[in-house]
């Protein structure tokens, strides 16, 4: 289980803000009333969420009865009571939506990703799936978190991680295998041997100019899965003559329907769609105010 950041506290406090408004106007119906509410997963998925749902119950002075077995990263079906949460009924109401939104997007991605990871695995074993950038701004940390409860990889989460150098780069410095020579001494120079550096590629040529760069990771960009093939191994016979090891990546409208014709020539399959067209997961909330409340 991963433990939540400081940032990512402070960005679950802002969602229930943001939904909570100025407050619940019907939370003067049970000022003093005590409740429990039970989450369920209305169909089939790979949880993800389950953590940041816990801190919002327990943030509203909830406590929080777990569900054997209903982890993040978890196989969950239909029906399944995933956690239940006992405390004041104005507070289960008030965190109520906040919870749901995030279980499910959170859970749709995880269940999309561990798909993907599947397919990958059976078509090439050892190759990886992983995100990209295309997330949803404010829910991006909660996003890297789902890819990586359905196995995926989340890539980097800011730009600040690695040093990706991408077409519009190299087209602002002049194009060719000079700019890419170019822009990997200067991020050498810059921020020395520690700093990752990625290359986006759209053909053979500049994909061993990358290597004869020093770039550690290859991005082969909108390639063909023929096309592709033909690259990867030029570039990975290019880097065996130079004795460079480095990581090839793929990306570039790849999808569950054709990831097996990509991942058995790359290292990693990069894939949008994981975050974009993930479909949200349905997950609902019910309410018992007939519960036993322990006195001490």
């Amino acid at each position: 289980m991963m433990e939540l950041t400081a940032k990512e506290m402070e960005m679950l406090r802002s969602y229930l803000w943001q939904d909570a408004g100025g407050g619940d106007p019907t939370g003067v119906f049970f000022p003093d009333q005590t409740g429990k509410a039970v989450i369920t997963a209305e169909e089939d998925c790979v949880l993800s969420g389950i953590v940041p749902a816990m801190f919002l119950f327990e943030e509203e002075g909830c406590r929080l009865e777990r569900v054997p077995g209903a982890v993040d990263g978890s196989l969950c079906g239909a029906g399944s009571e995933i956690m239940t949460a006992v405390g004041p009924t104005a507070s289960l109401f008030k965190v109520e939506r906040t919870v749901l939104n995030i279980l499910s997007r959170m859970s749709g991605i995880a269940t999309m990703a561990q798909e993907a990871s599947r397919l990958a695995e059976e078509a090439s074993p050892g190759t990886r799936v992983a995100g990209t950038r295309k997330t949803t701004p404010g829910f991006h940390l909660f996003e890297k978190r789902a890819l990586i409860d359905g196995g995926a990889l989340p890539h980097r989460y800011d730009l600040s991680s690695l040093a990706m150098i991408k077409d519009n780069h190299l087209k602002a410095l002049g194009e060719g295998a000079e700019s890419i020579a170019a822009a990997v001494d200067m991020i050498r120079e810059l921020r020395g041997p520690y700093m990752l550096i990625e290359v986006e590629v759209e053909d053979i040529s500049h994909g061993l100019a990358a290597v004869e760069a020093g770039a550690d990771i290859i991005m082969f960009d909108n390639m063909s899965p023929r096309k592709l093939k033909e690259a990867s191994e030029k570039v990975r016979e290019e880097a065996e003559r130079l004795g460079r090891n480095l990581t090839l990546e793929a990306s570039g409208g790849i999808t569950l329907e054709n990831l097996a014709k990509y991942a058995p020539h790359v290292d990693v399959v990069s894939m949008g769609c994981l975050t974009q067209k993930a479909l949200p997961k349905s997950f609902k909330m019910e309410y018992d105010s007939n519960i036993e409340i322990c006195e001490d």
